[in-house]
């Protein structure tokens, strides 16, 4: 089995495996971006093994595995496994509480509800267990586009600003919470200060690791500067 992500390298081999070469078959596989969609492929995972999943526990899954989806179907794989009738968040916390507990998203959930020592030491210990700075950049970005999205959609419901956006109406309740106590003006530094973050953190600033706190702290102040 080959498998090609695209690109031009290797494209001659690709080439001669369509032109009849080996007498393989392609499957294309479209990436998955969207959090709708890896919710949606690790629940068939578990709906294919006629296993009850939480949502809950698919949330704590997609969190924690959300940049490769092979690791994403192991996960579920070894879940599956793992012989319990329903699989639920306990179960997810027992193979990978430490990958879920220090994810990304982990420490962008807890810097938007404003505890900021908290969050301090969360990206610390995330860094400290080999956490790449720019999926935490990545994980603040998207829980702040989503905000700002769901900010800017009115009086809309629950179910029609899910399907405006894409979101699942789960990420659309977050969403409306986290929200609480921020104004648009701290929404837009904040969202402004994560670009600048984003920017520091692949290379226009010497110092990765102090432009990953200061995005936390002002963050955690929703959007003030001090």
């Amino acid at each position: 089995m080959l498998r090609h992500g695209g690109g031009v390298r290797g494209k001659k081999l690709l080439d001669a495996l369509r032109g009849g070469l080996g007498g393989g078959i392609e499957v294309i596989c479209a990436e998955l971006k969207k959090d709708t969609e890896k919710l949606d492929f690790a629940a068939a995972e578990f709906a294919a093994e006629g296993r009850r999943v939480s949502a809950g526990a698919l949330r704590a899954l997609v969190q924690a595995f959300q940049d490769d989806l092979s690791e994403l179907a192991s996960a579920c794989q070894q879940l599956l496994a793992d012989g319990a009738a329903e699989i639920t968040e306990v179960t997810v916390e027992k193979y990978y509480s430490g990958r879920v507990e220090t994810n990304a998203f982990k420490v962008a959930d807890t810097a938007i509800a404003g505890r900021q020592g908290e969050a301090l030491i969360l990206l610390r210990h995330a860094l400290a267990s080999g956490q790449d700075p720019v999926p935490i950049v990545a994980a603040f970005a998207s829980k702040l586009r989503t905000m700002a999205k769901v900010s800017g959609g009115g009086r809309s419901s629950q179910g029609e600003l899910a399907s405006r956006f894409g979101l699942a109406p789960w990420q659309v309740q977050r969403a409306q919470r986290d929200l609480g106590g921020w104004s648009d003006e701290g929404l837009g530094r904040a969202i402004d200060l994560i670009a600048t973050t984003d920017a520091a953190v692949k290379g226009a600033e010497r110092d990765a690791v102090y432009a990953l706190e200061r995005m936390v702290s002002v963050v955690s102040r929703r959007g003030a500067t001090r």
